[in-house]
């Protein structure tokens, strides 16, 4: 540092020290509140604000995409879980409706074997107490055979008479009736050339029973 000594008759001037502003030769960057001018600041304010508003901008907007891909997210799951449950619906009701066939078919079986039971039983009192009531099961067996050699007929000692005067009204009059202990009432045994037929009241339920049970499983 250069030093110089004034003479006492020396008028002395006070220095004179200049202002550097930022970025000028020999400024060290260091700014003071005296250095910024107010155009500077208005200038400083403005882009902090817009600043926030670009920062307020951009949180709306994240906010916003997060809300939209929640909504999607919860639509979709939504969407599956409606399409379970329509499944699980639509299983439930086929299932009902097989279930309900069952118990149909079932009720129908039982309710055939019931009312056959019910037949079985009417058929066989009016044999006992009626023996005229062979006649049907006569008639009945003799369409059957139509023009088949007819050589005998076997029924329960009960039911001789009762055959024997229904066929008399018929062209097959003179074929034999003997009677056959191991019959009880409503057996009757027809004998042919071909074979043997089983015109019983029990056989042809049993025959009428099978018939609707395969109609039954048709269904």
């Amino acid at each position: 540092m250069l030093c110089k000594v004034a003479k006492p008759t020396a008028t002395v001037k006070p220095p004179v020290w200049r202002q550097v502003r930022p970025g000028a030769p020999g400024a060290h960057g260091v700014i003071t509140p005296a250095e910024t001018t107010p155009a500077e600041t208005a200038d400083l304010k403005k882009r902090i604000a817009e600043l926030e508003r670009d920062r307020q901008a951009e949180a709306a907007q994240t906010r916003q995409a997060a809300f939209e891909q929640g909504l999607r997210q919860a639509r979709e799951e939504f969407a599956a879980e409606i399409k379970a449950s329509s499944e699980r619906l639509a299983k439930t009701l086929s299932e009902l409706a097989s279930w309900k066939r069952k118990l149909r078919a079932e009720a129908e079986a039982e309710l055939l074997k019931l009312s056959l039971a019910v037949a079985r039983r009417i058929l066989r009192r009016e044999l006992l107490t009626d023996p005229e009531a062979m006649h049907g099961l006569v008639y009945a067996a003799l369409q059957k055979l139509q023009r088949r050699e007819i050589w005998r007929v076997r029924v329960c000692p009960a039911g001789v008479e009762a055959v024997r005067s229904c066929l008399e009204n018929t062209a097959a009059a003179s074929i034999e009736v003997t009677a056959d202990s191991s019959l009880k009432p409503g057996d009757l045994l027809i004998e042919t050339a071909s074979g043997e037929l089983d015109a019983s009241v029990d056989t042809q339920l049993l025959e009428i029973e099978r018939g609707f049970a395969d109609r039954l499983a048709l269904r």
